[in-house]
């Protein structure tokens, strides 16, 4: 489902409603979403569902992604940089060329996930980290933190 700015932005406003704990407030369901090229810098998704969407070439500076379901997500060259992915689920997502630098993956979970040529320069991650079998992430510049 292609999503036409204003809409993205409602839904980014409810959500914000919704972790807030107001009563009019909708938790975001952006699976399938195709958001290609999308600026979300700084938003606040925590616990949102965007499965299987399409966030190639996006950028998510800054954004808070805790807690949300990013199974299947299609995060292709996307710049996360700074961003909250703790607890995040990114099971079988594709981050390859990614910038994840100075991101939080403390318990975010990445089985099966492509991470080729994704940069995790500085990105913090712990023992309850999940990363796909033989990844090593100090390769790619994570270090552990407990």
């Amino acid at each position: 489902m292609r999503l036409e700015y204003n809409e993205l932005q409602k839904i980014i406003e409810l959500h914000d409603q919704f972790i807030s704990g107001k009563r009019d407030g909708i938790k975001a369901e952006l699976a399938h979403a195709e958001l290609y090229g999308a600026n979300l810098v700084g938003v606040n998704l925590k616990g949102a569902n965007l499965e299987n969407a399409d966030l190639k070439r996006s950028l998510l500076c800054d954004s808070n992604l805790e807690g949300a379901n990013l199974k299947g997500v299609f995060f292709k060259h996307a710049i996360l940089e700074g961003a909250n992915l703790k607890d995040a689920d990114l099971t079988g997502a594709s981050l390859r060329g990614a910038n994840l630098e100075k991101t939080e993956l403390r318990g975010a979970v990445f089985l099966n996930a492509d991470l080729e040529d994704a940069s995790l320069k500085g990105a913090v991650y712990d023992e309850t980290t999940i990363w796909p079998k033989e990844y090593d992430p100090k390769i790619t510049g994570a270090f552990f933190q407990q």
